[in-house]
């Protein structure tokens, strides 16, 4: 029941009109979908600096990527 009424909520909220400047509506989650769907597409970005270390610990402990 309580499944039935979100979907309902969600279909009544994707289809209402965005305000001016706005070219779509988001609801709690989509930020979240969008980044996981770019990060399967493109990795995960990493700080340089974090990338470095990474680097060098593989290399003293003989690991290969």
């Amino acid at each position: 029941m309580i499944s039935k009424h979100m979907d309902n909520w969600i279909t009544r909220f994707r289809s209402a009109k965005t305000v001016e400047g706005q070219d779509r509506l988001i609801i709690p989650g989509d930020p979240e979908r969008e980044s996981e769907k770019e990060r399967m597409i493109s990795g995960i970005p990493l700080n340089p600096k974090v990338a470095q270390d990474l680097k060098e610990l593989g290399t003293k402990f003989n690991i290969t990527f």
